[in-house]
């Protein structure tokens, strides 16, 4: 038996056909049919009832495919970490940021790390809230700035960052002027976002409900450059986390009058998974963030 013929078995279960599962996993239907022939000899046991009509689940196939599956989860989750170990010794760290955080990403200690550690390779990838999260869960990164919260069942959070959220308009937005900005009486104004992938979206509309509206987007997108020049070109309101000093060409940061609006991120690992040295060695620098 090898994990070949347990995947084709699981996935003629899962289409009921084996000419849909020999097209789905690109092999001839001979030789789908072979491989379960093969796995059923091995096993001593019948697992599909077959007619010229329709294919079934013999009793033991239906006793067989729970560990069937659970056999792939684990194949795949070892060979995930497999890889990850050989990109560490081959002088690589994958480290995963959630979309937004250019304003706030410590540059200065991603280049201590880098001084500290020459014989690394830093790689960085881009993800929205929630792919990041499933990004670390499934090993496709080592290390991840993983905007809170997470699911701590699966994720270790490290270090636990802290911002505040801030309103972005235009000079020319007619609100531009103002020192705070009061959500409900934001109520008719067009909101520029990341969208429904990330997590900040759903805190905002929740705080809007709250107020007694439903927010309206103009805008969404993953491309906080592109955002800031919809905002300067006064196309709606848009958010920032991160200094609330910074100058920004054409562009007001104003808080919210009535409450402090968190931003967290955290330094986060699988917790499946254990630390190698060089995540160990990345935490430790990213405590001073």
């Amino acid at each position: 038996m090898d994990i070949r013929q347990i995947e084709y078995f699981v996935e003629v279960c899962r289409c009921m056909s084996f000419t849909k599962a020999a097209e789905n996993l690109y092999i001839s239907q001979q030789g789908m049919s072979q491989s379960i022939k093969r796995l059923e000899s091995e096993l001593g046991i019948r697992l599909f009832n077959r007619t010229t009509s329709s294919l079934e689940l013999a009793q033991y196939a239906q006793c067989f495919l729970p560990y069937a599956k659970e056999l792939m989860r684990n194949y795949h989750l070892a060979r995930g970490k497999l890889i990850s170990l050989q990109r560490i010794n081959a002088g690589q760290l994958r480290v995963g940021i959630a979309h937004g955080l250019v304003n706030i990403m410590p540059a200065n200690l991603f280049a201590e790390y880098s001084r500290d550690n020459p014989e690394l390779t830093v790689s960085l990838s881009e993800y929205s809230d929630f792919e990041l999260d499933n990004a670390l869960a499934e090993s496709k990164v080592d290390i991840a700035l993983c905007v809170m919260p997470v699911d701590e069942s699966v994720i270790t959070p490290h270090h636990v960052h802290h911002e505040n959220t801030y309103y972005m308009l235009s000079e020319k937005h007619r609100l531009a002027n103002l020192k705070y900005l009061n959500l409900p009486e934001l109520k008719d104004e067009l909101f520029m976002g990341f969208g429904p992938d990330n997590k900040g979206h759903f805190v905002f509309a929740e705080r809007c409900r709250r107020a007694g509206f439903e927010p309206k987007f103009g805008t969404f997108s993953q491309d906080m450059n592109l955002i800031e020049e919809m905002c300067r070109n006064n196309m709606g309101i848009a958010f920032y986390v991160g200094d609330p000093d910074k100058h920004i060409p054409g562009i007001r940061i104003i808080p919210d009058q009535n409450m402090d609006w968190p931003y967290e991120t955290a330094v986060c690992t699988n917790r499946g998974e254990t630390v190698s040295k060089a995540a160990k060695r990345f935490i430790e620098i990213m405590k001073n963030w």
